[in-house]
């Protein structure tokens, strides 16, 4: 299938805003993703579990892998496939989570310490909130939030399933709980609810045929109020890492441009940097609006075989919003 004929089957709107994100070679390229079966990737549970424990184990059930170069707890799953590899008692006891490279980023990047207090915005199913629970060695604390019942119940499944003890849950919406955690935290994950079109995929309608341009609207919408929570809950010095699986710059670039737009001399963008080679930084502007100088600090994970698409910035609270003229 050529990518002309995969990004027929795609919403023309959105495949004309993605023309206009990328240059043609890379559009091309980005196209050809739509089509395409990524090996499964999956992250040693290092609660349960050491790194090399992990290999010794895997070699002697044959399983086969291959190292991810920038994160060493991370492997591809090459062989068997993912229902033979779920049957294992690697997996069944939670000592490994299968989860896309693209999605292991932000708490790479976040950093959460031991000694941090750590709010986890939106976070079912929790392959994030686990990550950084494990990155944490399971000490300091995590007050994750999700709204949506089923999502919780999965989430509260999920951490128990991977060992998780520093992890207080709530089921309740997270916009507007600033009020009641006023700079509250050392660093905050904020994993945007999306549009999701960097998980779109032509042999799966069910992936794309919701999109359209007022989803997106209205998701940008939402994800300035929680950027905003986000932001007022962050103790001064602390950071927020704000992403989302989406290409468009209304639910990116956008949502951060308002954040620095609304408190210019309180937040800073920091510099991302990563040993990989697939990324782009974010864009200048968009439909005739100049965004805020450091937003090309933020970058953008182009798809591929491996990875799906993935927006991401890193923001440090300089000062308390009290001190800022909006």
């Amino acid at each position: 299938m050529s990518y002309s004929e995969e990004l027929e089957k795609l919403p023309p709107k959105f495949v004309e805003k993605l023309s206009r994100l990328f240059a043609p070679s890379l559009f091309q390229r980005v196209a050809r993703t739509f089509n395409i079966k990524r090996p499964h990737t999956f992250r040693v549970n290092t609660i349960k579990i050491d790194r090399l424990t992990l290999m010794s184990e895997l070699k002697k059930k044959n399983i086969k892998v291959k190292n991810v170069s920038w994160y060493k707890d991370a492997f591809i799953l090459l062989k068997p496939e993912l229902n033979k590899f779920a049957k294992t008692d690697l997996y069944f006891n939670g000592k490994v989570y299968v989860q896309n490279l693209s999605s292991m980023l932000p708490p790479l990047i976040l950093k959460p310490s031991s000694s941090d207090y750590v709010l986890d915005l939106t976070a079912a199913p929790g392959s994030k909130t686990t990550q950084m629970a494990a990155m944490m060695g399971n000490r300091g604390r995590i007050l994750a939030f999700d709204k949506d019942p089923v999502r919780f119940e999965k989430l509260a499944a999920n951490l128990r399933f991977q060992g998780v003890v520093n992890t207080e849950l709530e089921n309740e919406d997270a916009i507007g709980i600033w009020r009641d955690h006023f700079e509250e935290f050392d660093k905050i994950l904020l994993d945007a609810p999306c549009s999701a079109e960097g998980r779109f995929n032509v042999s799966k309608a069910k992936t794309y045929r919701y999109w359209n341009q007022m989803r997106v609207k209205r998701m940008a919408k939402k994800q300035k109020s929680l950027i905003r929570t986000a932001f007022e809950a962050l103790k001064p010095g602390g950071l927020l890492l704000y992403s989302t699986c989406t290409f468009s710059p209304e639910e990116n670039e956008s949502v951060v441009n308002y954040l620095i737009r609304k408190y210019p001399a309180c937040c800073k963008i920091e510099p991302v940097n990563l040993g990989i080679k697939n990324i782009l930084p974010a864009l200048g502007s968009w439909n005739g609006v100049d965004f805020a100088k450091g937003i090309k600090n933020c970058i953008r994970v182009i798809p591929g075989e491996l990875m799906e698409g993935f927006f991401i910035a890193l923001l440090r609270k300089i000062k308390s919003p009290n001190e800022c003229s909006n």
